[in-house]
């Protein structure tokens, strides 16, 4: 994930975010699109009836729900996770196959509960580390799509036919909100509030200082979220 998080910083100098509207629209699905608001009827296929494909999603990768799967990381029951179920379907059967074994078989062992409920302080700063990356990850997309898209364009619509404003905050606050709870739930927050590492158990200094920039982050990333969604939803009547 490290080399991943790094290379996408990457992408502010390879891909500037003023040119990339000018070939975005050759990524774009059918659904929810208003150029084709009866749907594509494709000659021959589909008993001829309109078809509402979704186009490309960052949804449609198998890294990042992996590690989702792994650690069970649970997304709100609304429609937009309704949507990131549905882009399940679009993955290469091989990948599905894998991703469903993995969700099924986190669930059956309990790795969440084990990693957070054993009273180890050290398991479940090694969890809170896997999921930082996970939100790492998770902002910067949110960052692409805020200065990438958001800003150039009042389109609503994702390519894949999610809405573009409240989609990417839907599963970044579901991780961010998954971190306090894990925070609260180990003790690990008790301990921070103190303000003092005071020694003792699985808990190094090391980690303490971790947590706590980790846990900071989180805090401030979770309120600047709401406020950039909140702005953005109502200059758009959203």
């Amino acid at each position: 994930m490290q080399i991943i998080e790094t290379n996408m910083e990457g992408m502010w100098s390879q891909s500037l975010p003023k040119d990339y509207m000018t070939y975005r629209t050759f990524i774009y699905g059918i659904t929810k699109q208003s150029m084709f608001p009866d749907g594509v009827v494709y000659e021959g296929q589909y008993g001829d009836k309109p078809q509402f494909f979704r186009g490309e999603s960052g949804a449609n990768d198998a890294i990042i729900p992996l590690l989702d799967h792994i650690c069970e990381i649970p997304m709100p029951k609304n429609p937009l996770t309704d949507i990131l179920i549905e882009f399940r379907e679009y993955r290469p059967k091989p990948h599905r196959a894998f991703l469903k074994y993995v969700r099924e078989t986190a669930s059956e062992v309990g790795v969440r509960d084990f990693l957070t409920k054993s009273g180890d302080h050290g398991l479940a700063v090694l969890y809170l580390r896997v999921l930082d990356h996970i939100r790492s990850f998770r902002w910067r997309h949110w960052m692409f799509t805020r200065e990438y898209i958001i800003k150039h364009t009042l389109h609503p619509t994702a390519t894949g036919g999610s809405p573009i404003i409240t989609w990417l905050p839907n599963q970044l606050t579901a991780v961010m909100d998954l971190m306090e709870e894990v925070a609260k739930g180990s003790g690990l927050w008790a301990v921070l509030e103190e303000g003092v590492w005071s020694g003792g158990g699985s808990l190094t200094h090391e980690d303490y200082i971790l947590v706590k920039k980790i846990m900071d982050n989180v805090v401030t990333k979770k309120a600047q979220l709401k406020k950039e969604v909140d702005k953005y939803c109502q200059d758009r009547g959203v």
